[in-house]
Parts: C-alpha cells; sequence; structure tokens
C-alpha cells in the first residue's frame, strides 16, 4: 500500500455541558456550506465526545499549501465568529504511515 501525503488538520472544541448538539450543528453546517467547497479539500469528520463537552473535526486537505490558502477566507465568513466560542485548537499533520 502506498503512503498518501495528504494535509490532515486535527480541531478539537471543548463546549459547555449540554451545548455540544449546538456546537455540532453550527460547525457541521460551516465544513457544509463553505469549507467542504473549497479547493484541495478532500474529507473531513466530525467526532462527538462521549463527554457531551467536546468535539473534535479531522479534514483532509491536498496539501498544506490548499489549506493554508483557505486560511484567510475563512475567517471572513459569516459564521466563523460564531465557531470561536467553542474554542478551537487546531493542528496540522502529515501522513507518516497507514496500517
Amino acid at each position: 500500500m502506498s503512503e498518501q501525503s495528504h494535509h490532515t488538520v486535527i480541531v478539537t472544541f471543548q463546549v459547555a455541558a449540554g451545548a455540544q448538539a449546538e456546537a455540532l450543528h453550527d460547525i457541521a453546517a460551516y465544513v457544509e456550506r463553505f469549507l467542504s467547497k473549497q479547493p484541495g479539500f478532500i474529507e473531513s469528520t466530525l467526532h462527538e465526545g462521549l463527554d457531551g463537552t467536546s468535539i473534535v473535526h479531522y479534514a483532509q486537505w491536498t496539501s498544506e499549501e490548499a489549506f493554508s490558502k483557505v486560511g484567510e477566507t475563512a475567517r471572513q465568513q459569516p459564521e466563523f465568529p460564531k465557531l470561536m466560542k467553542y474554542q478551537p485548537t487546531g493542528r496540522g499533520y502529515t501522513t507518516h504511515r497507514n496500517f
């Protein structure tokens, strides 16, 4: 199996107890309406924490460059400020090995 060199971005969100459903809706809407339509976007998965206060968004991009180009436009989207209340923390990764 060949290794793929996609750029992976993992963003974690912390939400108040009882606010997870709203946060999931807001994040999913942002990904569906904007992020998934951007050049270089491959796919993403939204995970809800079993604790009711955490969310993980796992996204794959064709390259770090493609993801970086989306950055400024992303911050200008009307939904972006709403997402900031969920305390996002993101990091980029490259694939080391697939199993």
